[in-house]
């Protein structure tokens, strides 16, 4: 079986992409109106500082992230897993993962992320001393852990993945490659993969439910859904995947426009539902278990149909670089590892001031990404920083 080790444009682009998003999903989460904020228990809160200041289309677009960003993010990491582990072995490979992953995380963890809640504390409490605040913080607050869980649960996710026998990811792509000759049934297994993965745990624990040790956090419902992408990833990694899933620059026979227009439908029903229809339903019609069970139903629609939407349009029409581009790629490991102080920072410095939320959205979002970007821009000339980032 011979492993994908090239690169492809479109792969590093839409990997780039997905991080901006996360930038703009941490900037928009301020001024959602189903944001709260818990002033006794922060780690609580939907976001570490939540403003008065308030638009509906920020809850659409966090909503929409939601069904999708780190899914396809786990997905895309783990395309590169299998041809790591035949040209490393385990050992090595596990060696360096904990050094880009396990490195960044403790110094986020120590540094970035602490610093990013002084505005949460001084918020709750409306003032600041250090040595109260690193007590709550660690022992009160749990330690929050930030975007950084991303970090720590895909080094968790590369281990378990080496314990599998390199028999298991052969098996496996050989299913795969079989099964993407009938594109319904390719996708209908997925589907219904990815949907036990989230549905059973989501409808038994709730569907936004965190859980961990210290620094150490995930959200446990789904923990399952996240490995199962990844899991994807590293089998289609095990094999020429792009040339068996595309046919004339359609993803299992459909274009990057049916995809767009399934992931809308799906979403605009998973929107319909949460706003207007799940309370209803459940009141006069079929229960609780069974509304959510239908809205985590489509929620699994609008994942699956969302990532095979982008990715099939960086597939096709961004599958080159540029100058741009090629920072963006060559820096979003380090923005990722960063943004989160300039969000939170700049969000608290905007607080008291009288503009719309869509404007303080704006000027988070794009002072907070040009930042980050100049700031690993700058760390990476360092030799030891840009071996880890």
């Amino acid at each position: 079986m011979k492993p994908t080790l090239n690169r492809s444009f479109w792969i590093d682009n839409l990997k780039s992409f997905i991080t901006v998003l996360v930038v703009a999903h941490h900037a928009a989460l301020d001024y959602a109106t189903f944001s709260f904020f818990d002033k006794i228990t922060y780690i609580n809160s939907t976001h570490p500082v939540v403003d008065n200041a308030r638009w509906i289309g920020l809850d659409v677009f966090v909503s929409f992230n939601d069904t999708f960003f780190m899914a396809l993010m786990f997905l895309l990491s783990g395309l590169f897993f299998f041809g790591g582990l035949k040209n490393k072995g385990k050992l090595k490979l596990l060696a360096d993962r904990g050094k880009r992953l396990g490195i960044a995380f403790v110094f986020a963890e120590l540094f970035i992320i602490p610093i990013a809640y002084i505005p949460a504390y001084y918020l709750a409490n409306h003032k600041f001393k250090i040595g109260s605040f690193i007590t709550d913080y660690l022992i009160h607050q749990q330690w929050p852990v930030g975007p950084p869980w991303f970090i720590w649960l895909l080094l968790a996710f590369n281990c378990l993945a080496a314990l599998l026998p390199e028999s298991f990811y052969s098996w496996a792509a050989r299913l795969f490659i079989k099964l993407m000759e009938k594109p319904r049934s390719f996708f209908t297994i997925w589907f219904l993969i990815v949907a036990l993965s989230l549905i059973p745990l989501s409808l038994w624990l709730g569907q936004y439910t965190w859980t961990g040790f210290g620094p150490f956090d995930f959200q446990l419902n789904r923990v399952l859904f996240y490995f199962v992408f990844f899991l994807f990833g590293a089998i289609l990694g095990s094999v020429n995947w792009e040339d068996h899933l595309f046919k004339n620059k359609r993803l299992l026979g459909r274009s990057s426009r049916t995809w767009i227009i399934f992931s809308a439908l799906s979403f605009g029903i998973v929107e319909l539902i949460n706003y207007w229809g799940y309370g209803f339903m459940a009141a006069h019609f079929i229960g609780k278990t069974v509304a959510s069970l239908i809205f985590m139903l489509f929620f699994t629609g609008t994942t699956v149909t969302t990532c095979f939407a982008f990715i099939t349009i960086f597939k096709n029409y961004r599958n080159h670089t540029s100058e741009i581009w090629k920072s963006l790629s060559t820096n979003a490991y380090g923005i990722y590892l960063f943004h989160y102080l300039f969000i939170t920072w700049l969000q608290f410095a905007l607080f008291n001031i009288q503009i719309p939320a869509l404007a303080k959205f704006l000027i988070v979002f794009v002072v907070s990404m040009a930042a980050s970007w100049g700031l690993v821009s700058i760390l990476k000339r360092l030799k030891l920083v840009s071996s880890i980032i």
